[in-house]
């Protein structure tokens, strides 16, 4: 890489970890990381812990949990999920049960649609939930739980997928049932 390219891919950092900073309140990039980090990871550590969806308060003291919210943990740091959807962890479990919806679902689909928040069409939809927006991304991982769950398919992923990306076909389904399965 020439000297230019190199100065142009710093100038590029400088200017997302400037609008990182912003978004963060002031914090820098590091210590957001940092703090996602030590957060999920608390969080994966904790073997009774409790939250609450819109609709119910669920507990994650059940034998399983905590390895579940290590997974997650650990697929979301494998696909390099947006920082932010990441530390939600906690939230996709406690939605997923809320719901009765297995588990791995609602991060299997994120990473389909927006390569795990990386590339969101709108504000903190990682999922393609059509013409949303959310106020967060725990708004978000509520809404894609409760969704799917009000198809009435239960757990059988075949038929959500199927409904929830109808263009999609057999090959979308495929991947995100190929996801689910790395967690």
């Amino acid at each position: 890489m020439t000297t230019t390219g190199i100065q142009a891919v710093q100038a590029r950092i400088a200017v997302i970890e400037s609008r990182l900073k912003a978004l963060a309140g002031g914090t820098d990039f590091a210590s957001v990381l940092d703090s996602t980090v030590t957060s999920s990871t608390a969080m994966a550590g904790s073997s009774a812990m409790t939250g609450t969806s819109s609709t119910t308060t669920v507990s994650l003291s059940d034998p399983g949990d905590a390895e579940k919210l290590q997974r997650l943990t650990a697929y979301m740091q494998s696909r390099h999920f947006n920082s932010g959807l990441a530390a939600e962890t906690g939230t996709f479990l406690q939605a997923a049960k809320a719901n009765g919806i297995d588990w791995r679902l609602g991060v299997a689909i994120a990473v389909a649609e927006s390569s795990g928040g990386r590339d969101c069409f709108r504000q903190n939809n990682p999922f393609g939930i059509m013409g949303k927006s959310f106020a967060s991304w725990k708004d978000a991982v509520t809404e894609v739980n409760r969704l799917v769950a009000s198809y009435g398919y239960g757990n059988d992923p075949q038929k959500i997928l199927a409904k929830y990306n109808p263009s999609g076909g057999q090959t979308y389904i495929n991947n995100v049932i190929n996801e689910m399965n790395a967690v």
